[in-house]
């Protein structure tokens, strides 16, 4: 098969069955090499084509022997940890078997992923660990600190956990200098900001290419820079099993000669600047992989028949090390996003992907409740650190890049198909379960604190940095507020919040609550009042299928089941381009000929297709918001259920929200489906926040980093210097930017126009992800638009809209005359987001995740309810000190940074 690989020139490029079964490998080599070799016993130059290739380049080749940790695919996700325990203590006894070796051919290894150490520090004897500790303080056995090889899904809360073993390694002195992230063709920026105040002075990525660009035409090290250019080392490396490539695991010289010269030649005309390179190998041609001594033997050959080029058998940071001492000033600097090509992937599990964002919001308002009960001086229970680790750990077993069976897709029905699927999905409803019991341990601690009296009680509580007025969902029991009973939720001082029923149970009802004036991480307290009813607001009268408000104005497409107008009235324009082939709101299915096109680097062969037999099937016009109910019907999707789709245009808040509910068929033909949102703004840019920053799409991103699709983690915004409109997704994270990109695999992101392309499922890989997906399934969209344009507005929009605003019934009880509102404390300025706030594990304290968001330099203050500043204390993410407490702290333009604060 003929790949087209990064932006490399065109070879002709092999599956490899032996590994993934998609593996790229490097063309056979049957002509000469130009690349000049010294022989050691001649000491003189030799080249296969000629004598006159000088000067020479004596190049070092660091080998770098791991293994790629697929928590699955090769086997089930439960066999996976302990074998590589044991590939710990093999990689121990062959430092021991080549203690006699020359120095470049010992056997050394690097630990790609520190999962794998921190469990073998816990599980093996002492005798063995520090023998692991001996070889680690020598220099042949190194350790990377991240916990695997992560995705762009996992939110910036759940990398203080994917970064605890380091806290582990700094109690047993084992160094933290080098994070590995191979496979993965992109990485969170945040890491850009939380690596170097680790002391992790390196990076290394050992992309894949498969399906993907990769950034640069060579192997190339860089300094990487985060939104406020915080650099570390980076190096982007070639595929991790570059020297299996070569067949170095064969342990033959005469089959790797040719085809390791002709990788170097090919470097030096790229005009590759170092004379060292470094170039992954696993000890066998495999994922999971066990270590080998076969390449030390290899290497130990080698160098007794030449002197150059020179092979080392190298730790990742030996090859690090030695670029930075000889190159240091040369190595440039890009101060740029690392998006993920792979995450596509998590669309054929839609719901469980869905699940799995939910609960990392959800996990944000149950830690900053917790934080608020700390703050309180309540008693945490004895298990609650643990209990916030282990779903954290789940999440990250979920977000992780390896999904399922080497066979998923080719054998779906198959026993390790069906195995590592049900052990991968369980991580998320893991998750899911125990969240919803930290709810009620959080809110339990504070339920003493809140008003009660004569009438039921709703308190209301916001674990974000600013105050809040917004709608939440509160269910409530006829207990409380029995059936057909008219009522309202009122504060203290008797202004009554709007409140509109959503759904009827047996023994309760669903209100849609517009909750106003929430304080910044804090609570507020109302009463529900019984009063006589009014009258009904009733349906809406739809006039030529539109519906307005004084914010916008929308006309409907009944026939398509689309908005083919959506009218701003503060920005007096159309925001929906008229010339786009769907029109917003597009529900469409896609179907392609065969998927393996796509592994070709094309799209030919497709059919997209909207939705038919649609009409408005409901009306209704409430406090809160108006609603119109479409149908229509769709491929790939229940006939009798159809594909619903429920517009809601707000009253008193510039809001509009789109809920589909399809029911899915399970379908292993390679289909897909998007919601279309084709905006226009005039010279609009497309932005997006990922963890640790916005990316301007196409701009502060590395080129040959993912294009056609990228994963949002709360907003995308269409903005000029007048104007944004901005969506988001609580559950969708995949969006493709200025068209359906598919099968474009642009190097630089290139758009005409500023459309959004919500992906919503999707079934196209060949292996790993799952065949297909089936059942009820619902989603929903937010969006707003604005004559600010900052992104300050986009991040709050799009935070306040993802992390829920919790909600606690209380009956009717004893007057206690308790504080109706609280807030443990706010920002001086506005231009800061806590994207977490948690109780820190050092008893009294909580910690917190702040960054800076609108490119300002900014002094930071924290306040409380009395406007005293309350002293903090420079952190990383393991919560060691950086800098002295202090009450004021200057942040730079988009800095990120962890402090602690001590009970007050």
């Amino acid at each position: 098969m003929e790949l087209q690989v990064g932006n490399f020139p065109p070879e002709r490029y092999v599956l490899s069955p032996g590994i993934n079964n998609i593996e790229t490998s490097i063309p056979e080599v049957t002509a000469p090499c130009e690349l000049p070799i010294i022989l050691k016993e001649q000491g003189k130059t030799v080249s296969k084509i000629n004598e006159k290739a000088t000067p020479v380049k004596k190049w070092t080749v660091y080998l770098v022997q791991h293994t790629h940790t697929d928590i699955g695919y090769t086997k089930p996700q439960t066999e996976i940890l302990s074998e590589h325990l044991r590939y710990i203590d093999y990689a121990i006894e062959y430092c021991e078997q080549t203690k006699d070796y020359t120095n470049d051919a010992k056997f050394r290894w690097t630990c790609e992923s520190a999962w794998a150490v921190d469990e073998y520090l816990k599980n093996r004897p002492e005798e063995q660990v520090n023998k692991l500790k001996k070889y680690i303080a020598e220099g042949q056995i190194e350790v990377a600190s991240m916990y695997f090889n992560m995705s762009e899904i996992v939110d910036e809360n759940s990398f203080k956990t994917f970064l605890q073993p380091v806290k582990e390694f700094r109690k047993h002195g084992i160094p933290s200098a080098l994070a590995m992230q191979n496979d993965v063709n992109g990485i969170a920026w945040c890491l850009a900001d939380y690596l170097p105040d680790l002391g992790i002075k390196y990076l290394w990525m050992g992309e894949h290419h498969y399906k993907s660009q990769v950034p640069f035409n060579m192997p190339t090290v860089f300094q990487w820079e985060s939104p406020s250019g915080k650099p570390i080392l980076t190096y982007r490396a070639d595929h991790y099993n570059t020297g299996n490539f070569w067949g170095i695991e064969q342990g033959d010289i005469q089959k790797t000669e040719p085809k390791l010269l002709h990788y170097l030649s090919e470097l030096e005309r790229k005009h590759y600047p170092f004379d060292a390179v470094g170039v992954q190998y696993s000890g066998y041609f495999t994922d999971n992989s066990p270590p080998s001594i076969i390449e030390c033997k290899l290497i130990r050959e080698w160098n007794e028949k030449y002197a150059y080029p020179k092979l080392r058998s190298a730790t990742a940071s030996e090859f690090m090390d030695y670029v930075t001492e000889r190159y240091g000033d040369k190595i440039p600097a890009y101060r740029a996003a690392y998006p993920d090509w792979w995450t596509d992937g998590f669309g054929s599990a839609a719901r469980e992907t869905a699940a799995s964002r939910k609960t990392h919001s959800d996990m944000t308002a149950v830690e900053g409740l917790l934080s608020m009960a700390v703050l309180k001086d309540k008693c945490l229970p004895q298990a609650t650190h643990q209990q916030i680790e282990h779903i954290h750990e789940s999440l990250l077993f979920y977000d992780e890049h390896t999904f399922g069976a080497s066979e998923s897709v080719s054998d779906p029905l198959c026993e390790n198909s069906q195995v590592q699927w049900g052990e991968k999905s369980a991580y998320a409803w893991e998750a899911v379960k125990r969240t919803q019991m930290l709810y009620e341990t959080s809110v339990g601690l504070l339920q003493g604190d809140l008003r009660r009296g004569k009438n039921p009680t709703l308190t209301i509580f916001n674990t974000l940095n600013w105050k809040r007025s917004e709608m939440l969902t509160v269910y409530i029991d006829f207990e409380v507020i029995p059936r057909n009973q008219f009522f309202e939720i009122t504060d203290f001082q008797g202004h009554s919040l709007k409140v509109q029923p959503i759904r009827y149970r047996r023994e309760g009802c669903y209100y849609a609550i517009f909750a106003e004036d929430i304080p910044p991480m804090g609570y507020k307290t109302f009463e529900i009042v019984f009063k006589q009813p009014s009258t009904d607001t009733g349906t809406i009268t739809i006039n030529n299928a539109s519906i307005e408000n004084h914010f916008y104005k929308l006309q409907l497409n009944p026939d398509k089941g689309t908005i083919q107008s959506l009218y701003d009235k503060e920005l007096n324009c159309e925001l929906v381009d008229s010339s786009s082939p769907w029109e917003l709101g597009a529900f469409i299915y896609e179907k392609l000929g065969n998927r393996d096109q796509l592994a070709q680097y094309r799209l030919d062969d497709y059919n997209r297709t909207g939705l038919s037999e649609c009409r408005i099937i409901d009306s209704s016009n409430g406090p809160i918001y108006q609603r119109i109910l479409l149908q229509g019907k769709s491929p790939g999707t229940d006939e009798a259920f159809g594909v619903n789709l429920e517009i809601k245009l707000y009253h008193d808040t510039k809001r509009i929200e789109l809920e589909y509910a399809i029911k899915r068929l399970p379908e292993t033909d390679p289909s897909g489906i998007y919601v279309a949102f084709p905006f226009q703004l005039p010279e609009g840019k497309l932005a997006f926040d990922v963890q640790g920053g916005t990316v301007i799409s196409g701009k502060n991103q590395l080129e040959g980093t993912s294009t056609d699709w990228n994963t949002v983690q709360n907003f995308v915004s269409v903005q000029n210097n007048q104007a944004q409109i901005i969506i988001g997704s609580s559950l969708i994270p995949l969006y493709q930017l200025g068209d359906i990109n598919l099968g474009k695999f642009q190097y630089q992101k290139q758009y005409e126009r500023p459309h959004v392309y919500s992906w919503v499922m999707n079934n196209y890989w060949n292996t790993n992800f799952k065949a297909s997906q089936e059942g009820e399934f619902r989603w929903s969209y937010h969006l707003t638009s604005s004559v600010d344009p900052s992104n300050n507005l986009a991040t709050k929009f799009g935070w306040s809209s993802r992390i829920p605003l919790y909600a606690r019934v209380m009956p009717t009880g004893t007057e206690n005359h308790k504080p109706t509102e609280y807030s443990a404390f706010h920002f001086e300025k506005d231009n800061f987001l806590m994207t977490s706030c948690t109780p820190s594990k050092e008893e009294g304290y909580i910690l917190l995740n702040i960054r800076e968001i609108d490119g300002k330099r900014t002094n930071l203050r924290i306040l409380n309810e009395d406007g005293q500043t309350i002293p903090f204390t420079i952190v990383n993410a393991i919560e060691e000190k950086l800098e002295n407490e202090t009450s004021e702290h200057i942040f730079e333009g988009y800095q990120n940074k962890f402090i602690k604060i001590k009970r007050f």
